[in-house]
Order: structure tokens, then C-alpha cells, then sequence
């Protein structure tokens, strides 16, 4: 049986009306250690419909209406082939001003999606939440490797603020003294009782904001099915601590869940990654007043 996000109902994927679309894309190619996302999208949307839909912040039946889109279809395909397509599909939805929320698959699949969000919006910038700073310029060969893709988004002039990091390269870092960049490292983030790295986050967003969620930012006693589980990482409760003031404050036009590796005989890392992603849209429809006529 074919899932849909939060529900069983075939009939909801054809909802072109829908505030919220879920977009699925099962690409794998760059990978260099665990392996797996590509079979995390139809895991992580079966593992959704198990998920209650009252929500237990806001004491709240969620009653999210969610276009569930057709994977986008990557097999026997070449990069350039499979990131046109991500990026005509997520154009499509974000054009109508819809909250499109993508699954993974590999990390790069950001590349097309940013490039979709930059022809839409014009005041944007990215918060990768990530234990990797994703900055190579190039790794093992590939231009468009996992380990790139916020690289590729900077040439695109969008400014990226990272978040829950705590292993980079060499390149990395004299890329982020050079530049100046914004980073919020896994250890900071622990240590802080205030939460001002969440303040001083918002206070660098633009406008409109793009969130992508590579599942290694959170800890591996909570998300171990990823490529590179790295110790120390976020808590659940302080990812959703950001989200919730992101909402508050900004308007969140889409996100994207990446790198999650479903693992045999436990459906941990897909429930994870689901509620992950309702919990976000849940901040969108209550919070920012954007999406409230869904």
C-alpha cells in the first residue's frame, strides 16, 4: 500500500488546493558512508500515519491539509536530470505561496530545491541545521556531492546560517573565517541556559526562511539511522525550541528532511523524521499566521 503523508487516504495526493505539500525524493548517488536514504521517503510517510493529529502544545487537533506529491523519480536517471525535475516540482508548489516540505534522499537535493526557493522569493536566506558544515567546494569527484551542497547555495547568493555543528574540514573552516560566516556549534548550543543562539539566529534570518534538516543534527540516542551519526549533537526538545521561535517570528516558506537512514527491526528514525516535519508544520499553521486557512 502507498502511503501519504499523515493519512492512508489515496484521494488527498490530488489536492492541488492544499496549504502544506509533501514532496518525496528517493536520491541516492554521493553517499560515503552509511547508505540507505533513499528508501527514508516511503518510510518516513508510512511511519507518519501513525502519528496522532492532536497536538500536544497547543491541545489542538492539527486538521493539516497536505497535498502528498509524487516521488520524484530518480533511478536510471543522471544528477542533472533528477535536480530538474526536483526543482520543476518544487517550483510548482511554491509559486502559490504553498509550504512545501521535502524528504530525502541525500543531502544535495537542497541544491535544486534552493534554486526553486530563489525564483519564488527574493528576501531568503537558509538555516541548515546540520552536524556538517556541507561547505567542500568539490568531494571525491562530485561537484554536487552531499558535502557541497551549501557551497553550491552560497554561489547562489543566498546567505546560509548553520547550526548543531561539530565536524568540518580544513577547506570548511578557512571558508568560514574568510567569509564571516554564521555558525552556532553543537557545543555552544548545550551550553547555553539562555537560548540566545536561537535570538541571534532569528536576528540574522531574512524574511523568508528555508530550513533544511540533516538528521545528524540531532543526537544519535535519538537518530542513529544516519550516514554519519556524530556524537553530541541537538536535543529534541532544543530543535523544537527553534523551530517554534523561527515561526514566531518569520515566515518558514519550506523545508526539507534529509539523510535519514531507516534502520531494520525499529522504526526510530523515520517516526523521528516525521513528527520532525509535522512539528514544523504545526509552528507554521498556529504561529506565523501564514498557512491559518488550512
Amino acid at each position: 500500500m502507498k502511503h501519504h503523508f499523515l493519512i492512508y487516504d489515496p484521494e488527498n495526493t490530488h489536492n492541488p488546493r492544499a496549504p502544506f505539500a509533501v514532496l518525496p525524493i528517493p536520491y541516492e548517488r554521493t553517499v560515503c558512508f552509511g547508505r540507505g536514504t533513499a528508501k527514508a521517503p516511503a518510510a518516513i510517510l508510512k511511519a507518519s500515519v501513525q502519528m496522532e493529529l492532536f497536538d500536544e502544545e497547543f491541545f489542538y487537533p492539527q486538521g493539516l491539509r497536505v497535498q502528498t506529491l509524487p516521488a520524484i523519480k530518480c533511478r536510471g536517471a543522471g544528477t542533472a536530470t533528477v535536480f530538474s525535475r526536483i526543482r520543476k516540482a518544487a517550483t510548482a508548489v511554491l509559486k502559490n505561496k504553498r509550504f512545501l516540505m521535502s524528504f530525502g534522499g541525500e543531502h544535495s537535493v537542497t541544491v535544486p530545491l534552493a534554486e526553486a526557493a530563489k525564483s519564488v522569493y527574493k528576501d531568503i536566506s537558509f538555516l541548515n541545521l546540520d552536524s556538517h558544515l556541507d561547505l567542500r567546494n568539490i568531494y571525491q569527484g562530485h561537484h554536487f556531492s552531499h558535502a557541497c551542497v551549501f557551497r553550491r547555495v552560497m554561489e547562489m547568493g543566498i546567505p546560509v546560517i548553520h547550526a548543531g555543528t561539530r565536524s568540518l574540514c580544513r577547506e570548511e573552516y578557512e571558508l568560514v573565517k574568510q567569509n564571516h560566516l554564521t555558525v552556532h556549534w553543537a557545543r555552544d548550543i548545550l551550553a547555553d541556559k539562555n537560548d540566545q543562539w536561537i535570538k541571534d539566529i532569528i536576528r540574522r534570518l531574512k524574511k523568508n526562511v528555508y530550513i533544511s534538516i540533516d538528521a545528524d543534527v540531532l543526537d544519535p540516542s535519538i537518530m542513529p539511522g544516519t550516514g554519519t551519526p556524530e556524537p553530541g549533537g541537538l536535543a529534541w526538545q532544543t530543535v523544537l525550541r527553534l523551530l517554534r521561535q523561527i515561526c514566531l517570528e518569520r515566515k518558514v516558506i519550506a523545508a526539507d528532511v534529509v539523510e535519514v537512514i531507516p534502520l531494520p527491526n525499529t522504526p526510530l528514525c523515520e517516526y523521528v523524521a516525521a513528527k520532525l516535519a509535522l512539528k514544523l508544520m504545526t509552528y507554521c499553521l498556529k504561529l506565523s499566521g501564514t498557512h491559518k486557512s488550512a
